[in-house]
């Protein structure tokens, strides 16, 4: 296998494809494979066991690059968004590293399972040796990729032609990575400067992301950072506006800017790594139809590869990139059955049926979440069948109980543990550490084919789920996620109760987070409703209503206000407990003095350090923490 790589090298530059080479062994081999490639001339590196390099989660970083020799180095762990990413800014006759941790996983297998169907990803092995030097000769190659990647397809002529001839019409380009959304959008720019000498802004999620567009447009465009153009005088609203990448920007923020600018384009990646689903660009696309005149221009053809480039093939079937619609069975009420398994579990169809609805349901879909499905043993599958055809789909953690000795440091925030968000979540929040010793099945995800929806499938499967953990001896379930209205209305209508809301919005959905939960025994069902109506009640409290005060009340609001007095939480989380504590034993009566009016003020910690007169939140909160130990040390 060793002699295909010299004549792989060879032949990259010729046919403009790409290759990949996976380094599979042991540590010490891995180790010593990375310092001989140090000695090479490589244009990207990526690392998390070298802090010299770029680290593996700043892979966005890298999205505007164009490389000939990249180095992923994944033997800390796979990470699946880099690997697609890095993969992306090669062109052709390039060629990328991977190291690939030295455990073996479900998805490393599957990375190198699918490698041996492609003749251009090569897997080497400690019983191969390899002259890295080869790597480095290639000058001719890299000139011959250069001069290619400037030739505009007629797809692109195409687009950017029509977008100068049609100015007040919504663009909607839609591609896969590297078919020159960005060199076509910089083409357009160029052709609007010329007629009307004023500069497109230009916005996305990340500078670098369009760097290729600016650098195509030189003056005709201008990148402003999105929150910046939404803080904008409203004189400044109504401007050309080109949204780039619009897949890794949140849907609310998209339509704001849709709102106070005039869109002239909406570019986004739909392979699926760039954050989000499918379902993310057919909602969105779906929704700016209804406000704008939008013609769609689609770029098949790849710029900086071979269109029939191997590795892409790789790519797309090992990390389920690229997918066909599902097929539902007209006779689907009748043949339906349900499934609770572990995605290693199931067919390469099934896993593909899977995929296919989580990435046209859920707006931040990625490679990872097949890589986390598939090698994380408490990540689970609850499926719905139609016939053989995958329906539905819910995803759930099985988390907790965590080990006693951890208890005190998760409660003072002293310890985040990886994974068991709810039971953490309870018990620092709330103050509440018997939820550590709780099983708990965490709901991720739910998704139901789009013919499908509002038919009650994913109430049932919902209702199966329970069901299903009781017989397993679950003492609750629960999940988190953007409070959108209708959302919420689904999950109250499965008796789950609303524990908190964040305080601040999730960038994602719009809406702050709710941690939600559902009592599954007499003990659990009667802690979780003395959680809630804390919650309820200091709802009412915010909205300056008459609130009664239960015992329970006073007991969670007491521990909160300790879990500030000696631990890490907030003072913003603990400012309605802290009144429930002062209503039942004074402040005034134990003669501690708290800053008038501070108790019913709103605002971030930043906001109330200034008005308050603090130096800044810190002091503020250390001095507050002082006074809150002084009371509880008084009232006990």
């Amino acid at each position: 296998m060793i002699n295909r790589v010299p004549e792989m090298l060879t032949k990259l530059a010729e046919q403009r494809h790409r290759g990949v080479l996976l380094l599979d062994g042991d540590a010490s081999w891995l180790a010593e494979n990375y310092q001989q490639l140090q000695q090479q001339s490589i244009d990207l590196w990526l690392s998390d066991s070298d802090p010299q390099q770029i680290a593996v989660h700043r892979y966005r970083d890298c999205l505007g690059k164009t490389t000939q020799r990249v180095v992923l180095d994944l033997r800390k762990g796979i990470h699946a968004d880099a690997l697609a990413a890095c993969l992306g800014t090669v062109t052709g006759g390039g060629l990328m590293i991977v190291l690939l941790p030295p455990q073996t996983s479900a998805f490393k297998k599957r990375l190198l399972l699918w490698a041996q169907k492609v003749s251009t990803v090569i897997v080497l092995t400690p019983t191969h040796t390899l002259d890295w030097s080869l790597i480095s000769e290639s000058s001719a190659e890299k000139k011959s990729s250069a001069k290619a990647e400037f030739e505009l397809t007629d797809e692109q002529h195409q687009a950017s032609a029509t977008m100068a001839d049609l100015i007040g019409t919504c663009h909607l380009i839609m591609a896969d990575r590297g078919r020159g959304k960005s060199t076509t959008l910089g083409v357009a720019c160029r052709h609007y400067y010329r007629q009307y000498k004023e500069p497109i802004i230009v916005t996305a999620a990340h500078p670098h992301a369009v760097q290729s567009l600016l650098e195509q447009a030189g003056d005709a465009a201008v990148f402003r950072p999105w929150d910046k153009l939404l803080q904008a005088e409203p004189e400044g609203h109504g401007k050309r506006l080109i949204i780039d990448e619009a897949a890794a920007i949140p849907l609310h923020i998209l339509r704001q800017l849709v709102d106070r600018y005039s869109v002239w384009a909406v570019a986004t990646t739909i392979d699926g790594y760039e954050g989000c689903g499918k379902g993310f660009a057919i909602r969105f696309v779906d929704w700016l139809r209804q406000r704008r005149i939008c013609k769609t221009h689609e770029l098949t053809q790849p710029l900086r590869w071979h269109s029939d480039d191997p590795a892409e093939q790789w790519l797309r079937n090992s990390l389920i990139l690229q997918t066909e619609p599902l097929t539902i069975p007209e006779s689907r009420q009748k043949d339906i059955s349900i499934r609770d398994c572990h995605a290693t579990q199931l067919t390469e169809q099934e896993l593909r049926d899977v995929m296919v609805l989580l990435l046209d349901a859920h707006y931040q879909s990625s490679p990872n979440d097949l890589r986390l499905l598939l090698d994380d043993n408490h990540q689970r599958l609850l499926l719905t069948y139609s016939g053989k055809t995958v329906i539905g789909v819910i995803w759930y953690v099985e988390e907790g109980p965590l080990t006693e000795s951890l208890h005190g440091a998760v409660l003072k925030g002293e310890r985040r543990l990886l994974g068991n968000i709810m039971p953490q979540a309870i018990c620092f929040y709330l103050q509440q550490p018997e939820a550590l010793s709780w099983r708990w099945w965490r709901v991720t995800r739910i998704a139901v084919a789009t013919v499908l929806h509002r038919q009650g499938l994913g109430f049932r499967m919902l209702q199966e789920l329970k069901q299903r953990a009781r017989e397993s001896n679950v003492d609750a379930l629960g999940s988190s996620f953007g409070a959108e209205p209708g959302v919420m209305k689904f999950w109250l209508a499965a008796d789950f109760q609303i524990l908190r809301m964040g305080r601040k919005m999730n960038m994602a959905s719009g809406f702050p987070n709710a941690l939600i939960a559902c009592g599954l025994k007499a003990a659990q069902r009667l802690l979780i409703d003395n959680w809630s109506h804390y919650y309820a009640t200091e709802i009412g409290w915010l909205q300056r209503h008459e609130v009664t005060l239960s015992p329970s009340c006073y007991s969670i609001a007491r521990q909160q206000l300790a879990g500030f007095a000696f631990g890490h939480l907030p003072f913003n989380d603990v400012q309605f407990a802290w009144r429930v504590c002062d209503h039942k034993k004074s402040l005034t009566a134990y003669e501690v003095k708290l800053p008038g009016g501070l108790l019913e003020a709103r605002g971030t910690l930043a906001e109330l350090a200034k008005k308050y007169g603090f130096p800044d939140q810190s002091s503020m909160q250390s001095q507050l923490r002082q006074l809150a130990r002084l009371y509880l040390e008084r009232t006990r």
